[in-house]
C-alpha cells in the first residue's frame, strides 16, 4: 500500500529516534504543515481521508527493543518494531502478545497502537488497548511526553495510554510502547 494513494504527501521523512520525531513535528507545527505518521503502511485507509498536503513521518527507523524483563511479563519497544519481530522475540522466552494484528510481518507496534486492530481472539484476550501499560509520544507541538509506566500494576493519574490507543495518530505520534505480555500455554 503506497502512502501517496491515501495521503496527500509533499515529502516523507524518516527520523532515527524520538528526538528526531519531535524535531520534525516541531518544525511542521511552526509552519502549520500537517504531519501524517506512517508505520508499516498496512492501515493507511483508516479514518477520514485527509485533504491538506503534509509531511509523511515514517517511523520504520525507530525500531529497537528497549527493555525486555521477561520475568516481569512486560516488553518495551520503539514504534517501528514490526508485530512479527516482537512475536519472534517474545517466543524466545515462551511468551506472546495474544492479539490479532493483520499483516503482522509489515504492521508496526506503533501503528497497531494507533489503529487498535482486533480479530476473533478479542473475545477471549481483549484488544491491544488492554495490553498497553505505558508509552512515549510526541504531541502536535513537538513536545515529547510519556504516559503509564513499565509495571503491570500502575494506577497513577489519567490513563492516556487508553486514550492514545486507537486515536489514529491524531493526539500524538507514538514513539515507544510498553506492553504486558502473556506466557505461551504448555498445551
Amino acid at each position: 500500500m503506497s502512502p501517496d494513494q491515501f495521503l496527500p504527501l509533499t515529502e516523507t521523512v524518516t527520523p532515527a529516534d524520538q528526538a528526531g520525531v519531535a524535531e520534525v513535528v516541531r518544525a511542521a507545527a511552526e509552519r502549520g504543515t500537517p504531519i501524517y505518521p506512517i508505520g508499516g503502511r498496512t492501515r493507511l485507509d483508516y479514518g477520514l481521508r485527509p485533504t491538506r498536503p503534509g509531511i509523511g513521518l515514517c517511523l520504520e527507523a525507530v525500531n529497537r527493543v528497549v527493555d525486555y524483563p521477561a520475568r516481569d511479563l512486560t516488553v518495551t519497544v520503539e514504534a517501528g518494531v514490526t508485530v512479527a519481530q516482537l512475536a519472534e522475540r517474545l517466543a524466545s522466552q515462551r511468551q506472546r502478545l495474544p492479539v490479532d494484528v493483520p499483516g503482522a510481518d509489515r504492521a508496526t507496534v506503533g501503528g497497531a497502537v494507533a489503529t487498535d486492530p482486533f480479530g476473533p481472539r478479542r473475545y477471549r484476550w481483549g484488544t491491544l488497548r488492554d495490553y498497553v501499560i505505558g508509552l512515549e509520544a510526541v504531541d502536535g507541538r513537538g513536545t515529547p511526553f510519556s504516559a503509564g509506566g513499565r509495571v503491570v500494576k500502575n494506577a497513577a493519574g489519567y490513563n492516556l495510554c487508553r486514550l492514545l490507543t486507537g486515536s489514529l495518530g491524531t493526539l500524538g505520534v507514538v514513539t515507544q510502547v510498553t506492553l504486558m505480555v502473556k506466557p505461551i500455554p504448555e498445551t
